[in-house]
């Protein structure tokens, strides 16, 4: 099994950030328009243009950690684990992301790990400028995304 690491310093209230990672309106704001129940057990559609990865909420803990189990018709995502673990530091919320359980370590990870790094980072800019840069305004990584 393989699986993708990030951290980030957020300088932000933990409230705050925990909401943009454990609501719609929050996840929506950076990543992508997301639907569906936050709570655990709840189920979540992501929306990427005509492709949908949908989730379940496998953990939520109020201002510690948000998990979701990608489920459906998700590729090498199916079965994937995606947290994130939240501490307090100093001035600051720690970001400790994961996406873990993929199968392999493939070309298809190695784009992901890129683009969550871009979309973590989209994360901190909603939360410190007030301005994220979700799908489909996201930095584009290569030059074949669509």
């Amino acid at each position: 099994m393989a699986t993708i690491y990030h951290q980030v310093g957020i300088k932000a209230p933990l409230t705050a950030v925990y909401n943009a990672i454990a609501t719609t309106d929050g996840v929506s704001k950076w990543w992508t328009k997301t639907i569906g129940e936050t709570n655990a057990g709840g189920q979540l559609d992501f929306q990427f243009g005509a492709y949908t990865v949908s989730a379940m909420v496998t953990e939520n803990q109020p201002e510690k950690c948000v998990e979701w189990t990608v489920q459906g018709e998700a590729g090498e995502w199916l079965a994937t684990r995606i947290s994130f673990e939240l501490e307090e530091h100093d001035d600051q919320v720690i970001v400790n992301f994961q996406h873990a359980d993929w199968e392999a370590a493939t070309p298809m990870l190695a784009h992901c790990s890129t683009k969550w790094a871009v979309f973590l980072l989209s994360l901190k800019d909603c939360l410190e400028t007030g301005t994220g840069r979700p799908f489909p305004g996201d930095i584009q990584i290569n030059h074949s995304e669509d």
